[in-house]
């Protein structure tokens, strides 16, 4: 699961670099298929730049959070087995890591994917490949504790 962290959030990190290097701000790329854009978006805050006016606090909860992570994933790396729980940890703990170094290093966070739709709301949303992770990883962690619970109900059944 290490080499899957370092990978995603190696792959996050360098797409960060480039956008930041070959984007201009408001710039828009269309991606192929035509729904998604690389655009350049600074995000001081969370997510559609909540609290962006209070940096310290969002500095401030960012390490908090990232701190809760790093401890969540100690107790779940810890178990046996719980391969999908991992897996899951191993993607937030990318997105958070990649995300709290930008807002650390940088005191904000690129994002870079955005969608084209016809929706002024889902049109403003930009994201990056951390902020994916950590909803794909939220899921997996949840379908892991529900699959943990049907198999563990299954046991006491027995």
């Amino acid at each position: 699961m290490l080499v899957i962290f370092a990978i995603l959030l190696g792959a996050d990190v360098m797409i960060k670099r480039w956008v930041e290097d070959e984007l201009n701000q408001g710039e828009e790329r269309k991606l192929p298929g035509g729904g998604l854009v690389l655009r350049k978006v600074y995000n001081r805050g969370f997510l559609l730049n909540l609290f962006d006016e209070r940096p310290k606090a969002v500095r401030g909860m960012s390490v908090f959070a990232g701190a809760g992570v790093l401890a969540w994933d100690f107790l779940t790396f810890a178990k046996k087995r719980s391969y999908v729980k991992k897996l899951g940890m191993a993607l937030v703990s990318a997105g958070a890591a990649s995300n709290l170094f930008d807002r650390l290093a940088k005191g904000k966070v690129v994002d870079y994917i955005g969608f084209k739709t016809k929706t002024k709301f889902l049109g403003r949303i930009t994201a990056n490949l951390g902020d994916i992770y950590l909803v794909c990883g939220g899921v997996l962690v949840m379908a892991g504790e529900m699959l943990s619970v049907v198999l563990h109900r299954d046991k006491t059944k027995k």
